[in-house]
């Protein structure tokens, strides 16, 4: 694909990256949307590049003049100075293109009145008279796409209506050769928008573009921090709750409470949801699992990106960790509840998120870039000493608040050590930034962002797989960052584990602790 350029509008370049040259790109909309002034940026672009456009409009030169001042463009010198040619329908260009005996005769004298330059970018606002006065096959349609050929420019035709579910025939040419469809609207809260109905490129994301037209500034991104709060949303459309439940771990009991009093849609497949997720809802609900806390946080995200304002929530039947709670937020969760809560008191919170709405932070926190398992064609592999320590105080360098536990686990004979590696890379969360590895005759164990109360679960489950395969004993020993940061960078820099511990030893609670497992 050729190199994108800019196509003036900053909005619109945000979310596809720009277009590809001496292609044409189709503006529909009803007046007042916003189709002219996209125009007029378009040829802004063109002029601080410093190459020829050339504009065909049915509106007054003066009011077109009048409008590109007021959206900060000097239209007028672009004019005197011969940078921008400025053609205008004539009065009965309709009747007179009616009546040629071929639509080329216009498109002769178009290209004469151009002159010899070969202008880089093109408006067509509008293509209607075209459409009023050609020929039911279209012929007017591909004469102008032929004479844009010709001219091996870029352009923007606009076109005064919608296209979703028109079928004209001389309109077909246009849909086809076209490079995007770009529909300017109002949405239901009468801002103005833009639709990415259709494009031939792969684009970061096809969620609407939200607009304003300001003078000396022209088309601008609005960015409100209230996305959207509940009495944003009428009628019933606050009422309607969409369920993605996957695993199907919601019980029938919650299910049936839900229904009582919201419009509930249940969907155990993200394919089967999407369409109800392109429209507004009160909340959605998605269910969470240890196994699927990163597909939850990329849907999330998706939601997001596609323009989705609906309160998300995570629900899950254990305690999600800490650093995955804060993962979810960052991509744009509003709130977590319990799978297991009394459906009474899990009706009250869920009207308490939808009352709230969605707050949208105007500048994401980014994420920071994990050292992963690595990972060989049977599954993830374990890292040397040297590795394993180098990724851990790459964590450390990185991370302004680091917080994480290490875990020296040792086997009982010395020899199953192997094996005991095996265990912990089959209980070990991998794609949640945790990390295996040798660490002076013991598989180390890095649990990101765990507290010490947090290891037990892990320990416990390590050991039930070691005793299932009818292994003795794992003697476990314990260090978490801050609070024993001394003895973690000991062990980092190479300091032996102390060979003393029993089955649990350092900052580790004892064997029978409550689990209170955070996702571990």
């Amino acid at each position: 694909m050729s190199q994108l350029v800019g196509s003036g509008i900053a909005p619109l370049d945000e979310r596809i990256g720009g277009l590809v040259p001496r292609r044409c790109y189709v503006l529909s909309g009803a007046p007042g949307t916003g189709k002219t002034a996209a125009c007029l940026a378009f040829v802004g672009a063109a002029i601080l590049r410093g190459e020829p456009a050339v504009i065909l409009t049915q509106d007054d030169p003066t009011d077109l003049i009048s409008e590109a001042h007021f959206l900060g463009l000097d239209l007028e010198r672009a004019l005197a100075d011969e940078r921008v040619i400025l053609i205008r329908y004539q009065l009965d260009f309709v009747r007179r293109f009616a009546r040629a005996a071929s639509p080329d005769v216009a498109f002769d004298e178009l290209q004469r009145l151009i002159g010899p330059t070969k202008p880089a970018r093109v408006v067509v606002d509008s293509v209607a008279p075209f459409l009023e006065a050609g020929a039911a096959s279209g012929a007017g349609i591909l004469a102008l796409l032929g004479l844009l050929d010709r001219l091996g420019c870029t352009s923007m035709i606009t076109y005064p209506a919608d296209l979703a579910g028109l079928y004209d025939r001389r309109v077909e040419p246009l849909v086809q050769r076209a490079g995007a469809i770009l529909h300017f609207a109002r949405d239901g809260e009468r801002e103005l928008c833009i639709e990415i109905r259709k494009i031939r490129y792969a684009v970061p994301s096809t969620a609407p573009v939200h607009f304003a037209i300001r003078g000396g500034e022209g088309i601008v991104a609005v960015t409100r921090d209230q996305r959207r709060r509940a009495d944003d949303v009428r009628g019933e459309v606050s009422r309607k709750l969409i369920v993605i439940d996957t695993a199907r771990d919601f019980s029938d009991e919650l299910l049936a409470t839900l229904s009582a009093t919201y419009q509930l849609t249940v969907r155990h497949s993200l394919p089967s949801a999407f369409a109800d997720l392109s429209a507004p809802s009160g909340a959605v609900l998605v269910q969470v699992r240890r196994d699927t806390v990163n597909d939850a946080l990329t849907l999330v995200r998706e939601l997001r990106r596609a323009g989705n304002r609906s309160p998300i929530v995570l629900v899950t039947q254990f305690q999600l960790r800490a650093d995955d709670r804060a993962r979810a937020l960052r991509a744009g969760a509003d709130d977590f509840l319990a799978g297991d809560l009394h459906p009474v008191e899990f009706l009250v919170r869920m009207q308490g998120i939808i009352d709230r709405g969605h707050t949208a932070r105007s500048a994401p926190e980014s994420e920071i870039a994990l050292v992963m398992q690595p990972r060989g064609k049977d599954g993830p592999q374990l890292l040397e000493a040297a590795d394993f320590r180098a990724a851990v105080n790459a964590r450390l360098r990185d991370e302004t608040a680091a917080f994480f536990t290490l875990v020296l686990l040792r086997p009982d004979p010395p020899s199953r050590l192997d094996r005991l590696a095996s265990v912990v890379l089959e209980v070990l969360r991998v794609d949640g930034g945790d990390l295996a590895g040798t660490l002076d005759g013991t598989v180390a164990v890095y649990l990101h962002a765990a507290r010490r109360k947090d290891v037990s679960p892990f320990v416990e489950r390590v050991r039930e797989r070691w005793h299932q395969l009818g292994e003795g004993e794992i003697v476990a020993d314990v260090a978490s960052y801050p609070v024993k940061k001394e003895r973690v960078i000991g062990l980092l820099a190479g300091a032996p584990a102390d060979a003393s511990s029993t089955a649990v030893s350092g900052d580790a609670p004892p064997r029978g602790a409550r689990a209170q497992a955070e996702g571990r």
